[in-house]
């Protein structure tokens, strides 16, 4: 035998294991669950958005209704109308800007979720191959 500080193969392997399930761990805290959060937060503002989008468009369209009644001037029908269009068009860039950031975030969250399963499973194989060769090198000695 070399020196008794020497590692097996089967130790190696057992010790790199370990560390892969540590990795796929660290990979889920520190990458994973921090992207999930941060599109999580981005739906939910992006459905409160959605919410003042209906309220400020149903204010906006009363207003140019009351004008209308009031036989307004045209002219402040007119800038209602503007107004109400400017705001459509300012919450339609905002929730396209909300939906291009989620459909590019997806696939790294999906990688993400790969790298971690494989790290997992070569953890745990590397890890009980280990551990059972462990076992078989006690029972012959």
């Amino acid at each position: 035998t070399r020196g008794t500080l020497m590692l097996r193969g089967y130790q190696w392997a057992e010790l790199l294991g370990i560390l892969f399930l540590h990795a796929s761990t660290a990979t889920q805290i520190f990458c994973v669950e921090p992207l999930k959060r941060e599109i999580e937060w981005r739906l939910a503002a992006f459905s409160i958005q959605q919410v003042g989008q209906i309220q400020a468009d149903a204010t906006l369209t009363n207003r140019v209704a009351l004008l209308t009644a009031m036989n307004a001037d045209s002219a402040a029908i007119g800038e209602a109308e503007a107004a109400r269009a400017k705001l459509k068009e300012r919450f339609e860039t905002a929730d396209a800007n909300v939906a291009n950031y989620v459909i590019d975030k997806e696939w790294i969250e999906n990688a993400l979720q790969v790298t971690v399963m494989v790290l997992f499973a070569l953890g745990s194989l590397l890890a009980g191959f280990g551990r059972a060769m462990e076992l078989v090198a006690a029972k012959r000695e």
